[in-house]
């Protein structure tokens, strides 16, 4: 099934406890793989997802631009696992991207990257 490799997401500034219910309820009706959410939505789509199966909560870090410090980035990143995310989409640099800064992104995805991979979470 193709939606087993989607994530249904809601990312706009505006988003209420209300569409997160929504979604939640679809990605289990039509088996999405995940529901991508704002960060202080975590926990509200873990409790609507709860014991109904196999759909991962995933939540966004440096979004939507990527040009937060790796601190602040990693302060989101701990955040979000103790949120209890599964999947953390994370938005590298796009100021050092652009600038051809490939050390830097290394070293920020280095960063990210051990610490979700230590929870044992994925990071995409």
């Amino acid at each position: 099934m193709l939606a087993s490799y989607i994530d249904h997401t809601i990312l706009k500034p505006t988003t209420s406890h209300i569409e997160i219910t929504k979604i939640c309820r679809e990605a289990v009706e039509y088996g999405f793989a995940a529901v991508c959410v704002p960060p202080p939505y975590v926990g509200i789509a873990l409790q609507e997802l709860a014991g109904r199966g196999g759909v991962n909560v995933a939540t966004v870090i440096g979004f939507p631009f990527g040009y937060s410090t790796i601190a602040a980035k990693l302060a989101e990143t701990e955040q979000a696992l103790a949120d209890g995310a599964d999947e953390l989409d994370v938005v590298i640099n796009l100021i050092a991207l652009k600038a051809g800064d490939w050390a830097g992104l290394e070293a920020e995805m280095r960063v990210l990257t051990e610490r979700i991979h230590s929870m044992g979470k994925i990071v995409k």
